[in-house]
């Protein structure tokens, strides 16, 4: 039974009570007028006792269950807020490895680009060094030709000279010619060896 059919039962019964009563009453009326008001307030606070009681424990329990309901949702509410913290704290902990993470990749990649500057600075001045040394290499290769080149013709021109001189003196004297010449050929034997 609800508590809204007891509450019902109650009034009704109370207003057949009533109905009785001021049966009663008007019996009673004829014997005086604070009489019956007397008992129209006994009878009226009597009900209003009873429905209390009766309403009281309805009343009490759904307001129990009322609690026991916003105790379950503190709960449940308290359970989702205590995983969300431990979400929280997993993401800033990643989130704080990832920082770290990244600021070791930029420092490795500062310390990678320091060392590929100056293994390009080395290997520049040793390239600048091979090229000098080649560029070194082929003046004197150029300065050997062209003092070759030089020689041999100042020994052209020397011997043409000779030739031309030795010629003159040949022609103009046959006799002192004759003994150049074998001066000259005992002369190479030395010079030869």
């Amino acid at each position: 039974m609800s508590v809204l059919d007891t509450i019902a039962s109650h009034l009704f019964i109370g207003a057949a009570y009533a109905q009785t009563e001021v049966e009663h009453i008007e019996q009673v009326e004829e014997h005086g007028g604070e009489a019956i008001e007397l008992v129209l307030a006994a009878a009226l606070l009597v009900l209003v006792v009873l429905l209390a009681i009766k309403a009281r424990g309805a009343i009490l329990g759904v307001l129990d269950k009322r609690t026991d309901r916003i105790r379950e949702d503190l709960a449940e509410a308290e359970r989702l807020r205590s995983e969300a913290e431990g979400h929280l704290a997993q993401a800033q902990a990643r989130e704080r490895e990832a920082v770290a993470e990244a600021a070791a990749i930029i420092e490795r990649a500062k310390h990678d680009a320091q060392r590929h500057r100056e293994k390009a600075a080395v290997d520049i001045e040793e390239a600048m060094k091979r090229r000098e040394a080649m560029a070194l290499e082929r003046i004197a290769q150029a300065e050997a030709q062209a003092l070759a080149e030089v020689r041999s013709t100042a020994v052209n021109v020397a011997v043409s000279a000779a030739r031309d001189l030795v010629g003159r003196q040949i022609a103009a004297d046959p006799a002192k010619g004759s003994a150049l010449l074998d001066d000259a050929i005992a002369d190479l034997g030395g010079k030869l060896h």
